[in-house]
């Protein structure tokens, strides 16, 4: 990139907070002392209650293209975004900005609530630059863009949040910045209005505006963006493609998925449980499964995340307490919006077993292969008794594992899809003349002239 390229630079940024109001009116106190009596102040080290909001993070942006920031929540998303608008100065590193700065950030986009819309629109654009000839000219294309009709002589304060964010990015847009930095609110609007927006970001980036979009929507980062940074823990983790992203935020979300959901085993005094279908475990006490667990098809180690494709064991530990006759065990998997999405039996599988004596059995499920789409995914099991109408032993949720991205290819990832089917795509003549399909490659879909 040469020097005349770049619109955004930002090298090393990093921006600290205390986590108590009371450390950071003393570490304020003392700054501030230390800078009256002309020492050097101590903004690069982290003291004791404070943590990095963002740390060490550094990008470049030419004119025109756009740059999207996800990660999840407390990743340093907005700190990152209020530095570079200059709302916060940074700790350590440099911001350097060439051009007119437009920012959305919040909801209320820094509206005062007792002006109307249209004694905001002169305000929040004059802060954007605007002479007021300027907002004359635009002020009839604002208030058309933010649909409000008369309702921009209303208070904003009577606003609801949609209309506070509609007017808002119109403002933000129609100053038409070199420069335009966008938080998680084009959300609020309805899906009429985010086309709108999207359609009106693009004509931006067309005439070289330069868009930041900090978004957890992966449709929005996916149709504006032409690359982007995931942040974790304030740390740039991963900087490159839309699809390098996308694939890095899938599989963190997955990850604090699979954390939240660790169940602790049952003990033997849960060997009186309740025939009714209330609380995780429940059965008539013949069976307890005391343990469940997923791993490789190599090895015995437990093994909770799973390559795409990959095949994979369950694994239970199952304490038999009487004799029971023709028992039938099933696994059940839940996505993260649906409920039972597959099943495996052990009597369509054909394991039949006409008598199992009192002992404890390790029982394994061998899956050869999967078609899962990355994400977490959760197992449930029961025990049961042919002929017997009821639940020998249920467990809701005793284990979940997680589907990574794979590295190879780019899943569009949509969570609410469950299953991954591979297929061959045909381009041809309307007489039949192939002139483009895809052909399998090692299990990927690789594309082949005619």
């Amino acid at each position: 990139m040469s020097d005349a390229d770049w619109t955004i630079r930002a090298e090393g940024l990093s921006k600290k907070f205390c986590v108590t109001l009371r450390d950071s009116m003393l570490y304020g106190a003392k700054d501030s002392l230390r800078a009256l009596v002309g020492l050097p102040g101590k903004r690069h080290l982290l003291r004791p209650g404070e943590f990095w909001a963002v740390k060490d993070v550094s990008f470049e942006l030419r004119r025109g293209e756009s740059l999207g920031i996800m990660g999840v929540n407390g990743s340093g998303k907005t700190t990152l975004l209020r530095l570079l608008a200059g709302v916060f100065a940074p700790d350590a590193g440099r911001v350097s900005l060439r051009g007119r700065i437009g920012a959305l950030i919040g909801a209320g986009a820094g509206f005062s609530p007792m002006l109307t819309g249209r004694e905001n629109v002169y305000v929040n654009g004059a802060l954007l630059g605007m002479t007021r000839r300027d907002i004359d000219a635009k002020l009839g294309e604002i208030i058309a863009f933010a649909e409000l009709g008369p309702f921009i002589d209303t208070a904003v304060k009577h606003y609801s949040s949609g209309m506070a964010v509609r007017l808002g990015f119109a403002i933000a847009s129609m100053s038409e910045p070199e420069i335009l930095l966008i938080d998680e609110v084009l959300a609020v609007g309805d899906l009429n209005f985010q086309k709108k927006c999207y359609d009106y970001l693009h004509r931006l980036k067309r005439n070289g505006t330069a868009i930041l979009l900090v978004s957890h929507s992966i449709g929005a980062i996916w149709a504006l963006c032409d690359k982007g940074i995931f942040l974790h823990g304030g740390e740039l983790r991963v900087a490159g493609t839309v699809e390098d992203i996308i694939r890095a935020y899938n599989d963190q979300n997955a990850s604090a998925a699979l954390a939240s959901g660790e169940t602790d085993a049952p003990t033997d005094d849960d060997a009186t449980l309740s025939p009714n279908y209330v609380g995780q475990r429940g059965g008539t006490g013949e069976v307890l499964v005391k343990r469940v667990w997923v791993r490789g098809l190599e090895g015995d180690e437990s093994q909770n995340t799973l390559s795409f494709g990959s095949g994979f064991a369950i694994e239970a530990l199952v304490d038999i307490k009487t004799v029971i006759a023709d028992p039938l065990f099933r696994y059940a998997i839940d996505a993260v919006h649906y409920k039972y999405v597959a099943c495996l039996d052990s009597f369509e599988q054909g394991f039949n077993v006409n008598v199992l004596n009192p002992g404890t059995y390790r029982l394994t499920a061998r899956i050869p292969s999967q078609n899962f789409r990355p994400g977490t995914y959760t197992i449930n099991m029961a025990v049961c008794r042919r002929g017997f109408g009821a639940h020998v032993f249920f467990w809701f949720g005793p284990c979940k594992f997680q589907i990574l991205q794979p590295l190879d290819q780019f899943l569009y990832a949509d969570e609410n899809a469950i299953m991954h089917m591979t297929g061959r795509f045909m381009l041809s003549e309307p007489d039949g003349r192939l002139l483009r399909s895809s052909v399998e490659v090692g299990g990927t879909l690789v594309e082949s002239e005619e």
